[in-house]
């Protein structure tokens, strides 16, 4: 789960915004993509405790490398399908949209609209624009459902507050927007992830086919038990990172859904941290070669696996990285600092990290 101080986010922002403006435009990304990941690889092999899978895509060119422990231990590479985590989220909410673009479904219709019958909470007043927002009111009783694949519905059961009220980041939203997708369309979550975003893409995503899944870290130590399964579409997808990039260079370029559609998927909210539908999203002083633009951040984390997901799509640049190590420290690009921002300036401008 991600965790943000929304008011120092907000300050940071503003004073990023009013220095870049004092100080004009950058030249803009420099590197190509076999560049910004060379640089990216330089950083990540200097960082201590990361091993993983990373990649970029730029002006329509991916590339994906990989770094295993010292010793050569639980190895990972290109090829390797990775769990995404709550990447997963975005993922659903692209199918959301893709129903709103066909007219199926809107974003300020109540979930009993489409799903009648359910026991979930103020069905009749929580719409699907708050489930994605992450502003339902739905309580989260448990980040790790604890039970069968197919139980997570019983943490969602309840309300901690009114829907609309408060910003409050959990799984329970996306899992149930995945169970209205399913209502409004009468297929399987699976099934409309690989028949609407992998089979135009010719990619296939997974999930789970046991309900606990177990992994082995790069530092050697056994994961905690998780009930991967019960997360589903709001962690339970596994794919390459390569999949990764080809979804975001897709939706860039509105080849999934439309531009009216991603304009409202990316619009941040200041009073909850820049919190957009699925994505954080907001403009940031970048420093280095790219100075202020927008940047499209989804973040995954469960057990001891990390996800990052960032997107420029004023810059048509985005990288991921997926870490199996837990003590990977990515830090925040709003701080101004951290191993994300250092990768964002490497995949974009190539060479050492710069100020």
């Amino acid at each position: 789960m991600r965790s943000l101080t929304i008011t120092a986010l907000a300050v940071a922002l503003l004073s990023a915004s009013g220095s870049a403006l004092a100080q004009g435009v950058a030249d803009g990304p420099t590197a190509t993509a076999s560049q910004g990941l060379s640089a990216m690889k330089a950083r990540l092999a200097a960082f201590e405790g990361y091993a993983g899978v990373f990649g970029v895509s730029r002006d329509g060119q991916a590339e994906v490398a990989s770094i295993a422990r010292p010793d050569g231990a639980y190895p990972v590479d290109p090829s390797t399908p990775v769990r995404w985590a709550s990447v997963s989220k975005m993922i659903t909410a692209i199918l959301v949209f893709q129903q709103i673009d066909a007219g199926t479904m809107a974003l300020d219709a109540t979930v009993a609209t489409y799903w009648p019958g359910t026991t979930v909470a103020n069905a009749d007043r929580i719409t699907i624009r708050q489930l994605l927002g992450h502003r339902s009111g739905l309580a989260e009783e448990s980040e790790t459902p604890d039970g069968p694949a197919g139980d997570a519905l019983q943490y969602c059961g309840t309300a901690k507050a009114e829907p609309g009220s408060v910003f409050f980041y959990n799984n329970c939203d996306t899992i149930v927007v995945g169970k209205v997708l399913e209502a409004v369309t009468g297929r399987t979550y699976l099934d409309l992830v690989n028949s609407r975003i992998g089979a135009p893409l010719g990619l296939t995503l997974t999930l789970p086919e046991t309900p606990r899944v177990e992994a082995t870290m790069a530092d050697g130590s056994a994961e905690a038990r998780v009930w991967l399964s019960g997360f589903g579409p709001a962690g339970g997808l596994y794919g390459t990172i390569g999949d990764m990039l080809k979804i975001d260079r897709a939706l860039m370029e509105g080849r999934l859904i439309s531009a009216a559609s991603l304009a409202t998927m990316l619009t941040g909210d200041p009073a909850s941290g820049y919190a957009a539908l699925s994505v954080w999203s907001y403009a940031p002083d970048l420093g280095a070669c790219i100075g202020q633009t927008r940047l499209v951040e989804r973040y995954g984390e469960i057990g001891g696996v990390q996800v990052r997901n960032f997107l420029l799509p004023d810059l048509d640049l985005a990288l991921a990285v997926y870490s199996n190590d837990h003590r990977t420290d990515f830090g925040e690009v709003w701080r101004g600092e951290g191993l994300s921002l250092d990768l964002i300036r490497a995949a974009a401008c190539g060479g050492p990290p710069a100020a």
